[in-house]
């Protein structure tokens, strides 16, 4: 296969430059080591640390802010498995 321009990963920087690069007319290729597109801050760096950094945020508050407000809830309890569900199912409906 014959490309116009070929762009070397997906991160931020790389899918922009093939959106525009397909937008001007030019055949274009995207080639990606990881299994996913989105890069280094989609998959593993920037939206999976801010998914678990607003649950933890959110923990935090139910245990020491919510009975300020009136709201009465029992201790907080941590279910790991849960908080790793929804930072992956994040970065998914990001990619």
């Amino acid at each position: 296969m014959a490309y116009d321009v070929v762009i070397i990963g997906s991160g931020p920087g790389g899918y922009v430059c093939a959106i525009k690069a397909a937008q001007l007319g030019l055949k274009t290729a995207v080639v990606e080591k990881n299994p996913t597109f989105g890069g280094t801050c989609l998959n593993i760096g920037c939206i999976p640390s801010k998914a678990l950094l607003h649950a933890s945020e959110i923990f935090a508050e139910a245990g020491h802010s919510f009975d300020t407000l009136g709201v009465e809830i029992g201790a907080p309890k941590l279910n790991l498995e849960k908080m790793m569900a929804h930072k992956d199912a994040t970065v998914a409906s990001n990619v």
